[in-house]
């Protein structure tokens, strides 16, 4: 009697807790995801959170409402004129940027699979420690979407789901959508196939990087076209309040490509070319900001938005007109200085932070996320500490460095008699 009683009240009980605490257990050992959203060009000048009130981004601003903008985030700087090149060498491997030079122009062997180039890259071979190396080795499922060969190619390869492409254009095809739909479907693809499973994305859009061809709707609204008109369109944004129709000295890169042939634009720097490039630059961010939209639907819909640690950041800022300069290839904040929002579980809603950070610190921060032990080659500082308010900064200054022969170009040797451009800033002094 007592026998059936046990085996028909108790036993059920007994397997029903093990169940429960198995189920909270796992729960409770679920790995963050990561999103790591990336645009090309843009200033945090163009944002709502940074004070832009024409520019339409509602999703970048949910981040920015549910989350926490950073005010001070800066790239270290750049050895040449491409400054996304270096710039995304220092977030894929956490290194500064004096121990990024050369590292883009070597090549490792050619693979043939992402699987394959994991197995073989040697533990001495710097991308062994790139951001794709260190979560693949921790059980995370990586993927990548951005433009094509301006980055660390060795890291980029080892991201097991890695897909590449210019989009600057208007066609969905070729422009931002693309990269969207990529990212949605491959949490589609994870969530059909290996929902358990945590992952990294690094979701990089092209825009709003030039010849910025927009959308005809978001033209329309931003009273731009490909080509300036003789005089200003009303529906133009206005000129930055640091405009300049020519910069007062020479500054280094005077005559670049980012100064003197951007379609559309050229070497002109009259008011209405400078307010046209703007309102075709927010044409571009907007259309980005909708395939945001989209993805954090998509996060949603599967259940992995609130286990998500979502970051937006850009690869450097541009001028578009402010000190007459069109381009990246200096130190003012408008060029120097990036947009950093995250949104996080236990992140305080719409908090705001100094910050003092680089962006080669994500690596480390993502690291830190994730419980992943950081690379010891990484020189970037966690800011793990400063998204759970523990503290406001992680630095007291910040230093810059720019000048497109800082290197010989078939070496990659750094030059340290050509000082190039240097900045340093503390606190509201820069110098």
């Amino acid at each position: 009697m007592k026998f059936n009683y046990l085996k028909r009240c108790i036993l059920p009980a007994v397997i029903l807790i093990f169940i429960t605490q198995c189920d909270i257990s796992r729960e409770v050992q679920k790995k963050p995801n990561i999103l790591f959203i990336i645009t090309d060009d843009q200033s945090p000048n163009s944002l709502k959170a940074y004070g832009n009130q024409i520019c339409h981004t509602p999703n970048i601003d949910r981040l920015a409402e549910e989350g926490m903008t950073f005010t001070s985030t800066y790239i270290m700087g750049s050895w040449m004129s491409a400054v996304c090149v270096p710039s995304r060498t220092q977030i894929m491997t956490g290194r500064s940027l004096w121990r990024t030079v050369g590292l883009p122009q070597t090549k490792s062997p050619d693979y043939n699979s992402p699987e394959e180039a994991n197995a073989l890259t040697p533990p001495d071979a710097p991308e062994y420690y790139s951001m794709p190396a260190v979560f693949n080795r921790a059980g995370y499922l990586t993927f990548r979407t951005c433009k094509s060969s301006t980055s660390y190619d060795n890291a980029d390869k080892l991201f097991t789901y890695n897909y590449e492409k210019w989009c600057v254009y208007a066609e969905d095809d070729k422009g931002s959508k693309w990269h969207g739909d990529r990212a949605i479907e491959f949490l589609e693809m994870r969530n059909s196939q290996m929902p358990d499973q945590p992952f990294l994305m690094y979701l990089g859009f092209s825009h709003p990087h030039d010849p910025r061809h927009g959308k005809e709707e978001l033209y329309e609204k931003y009273g731009a076209s490909d080509e300036p008109p003789e005089i200003p369109n009303p529906k133009a944004p206005p000129l930055p309040v640091n405009y300049l129709p020519e910069h007062p000295f020479r500054h280094g890169n005077d005559d670049g490509r980012d100064e003197t042939r951007v379609q559309g634009v050229m070497a002109n720097r009259d008011e209405a070319t400078v307010r046209n490039e703007l309102g075709r630059q927010y044409a571009c961010i907007e259309n980005v900001d909708i395939q945001i939209g989209r993805v954090l639907k998509k996060l949603d819909e599967i259940g992995e938005l609130e286990n998500t640690y979502i970051f937006f950041t850009g690869d450097n800022g541009i001028a578009v007109g402010s000190h007459g300069l069109m381009g990246k290839q200096n130190l003012y904040e408008h060029s120097w200085r990036v947009p950093l929002i995250v949104r996080a579980p236990g992140i305080k809603a719409a908090s705001r932070v100094i910050g003092n950070t680089y962006l080669m610190d994500v690596l480390p921060t993502l690291c830190d996320i994730a419980e992943i032990d950081i690379p010891n080659t990484c020189d970037g500082i966690s800011f793990y500490n400063i998204l759970k308010g523990e503290a406001e900064t992680n630095r007291s200054a910040l230093y810059g460095a720019f000048n497109i022969s800082m290197v010989d170009p078939k070496t990659g040797a750094a030059h340290p008699s050509n000082p190039g451009i240097r900045a340093v800033r503390k606190g509201d002094w820069k110098l």
